[in-house]
């Protein structure tokens, strides 16, 4: 049993999900409105998207800032320059 175990505990829900913020933009490749932004965990690091929600389309791919809280174990200093030390 590692730390990170001690500190997130596992979910009690069956399904997790990730609340969608509805955006006002049309989509330009099948004109909907039913478009969102959200946080996902990519390949790259954790990025947050906006995406229509009919075509799924993406709109943008952006790195999150502090204000969107994400990933929720950010690190406090993950925004900070590394140094030739470490």
């Amino acid at each position: 049993m590692g730390v990170e175990r001690l500190i997130f505990a596992p979910p009690e829900e069956a399904e997790l999900h990730v609340e969608r913020t509805p955006v006002e933009v049309t989509c330009p490749r099948c004109s909907s409105t039913n478009v969102a932004r959200y946080p996902v965990a990519n390949y790259v690091g954790p990025r947050i998207v906006t995406k229509c929600q009919e075509c799924f389309h993406h709109l943008s791919v952006d790195v999150p800032t502090a204000d969107d809280h994400w990933p929720p174990w950010r690190s406090a200093t993950m925004d900070w320059p590394s140094s030739r030390a470490g």
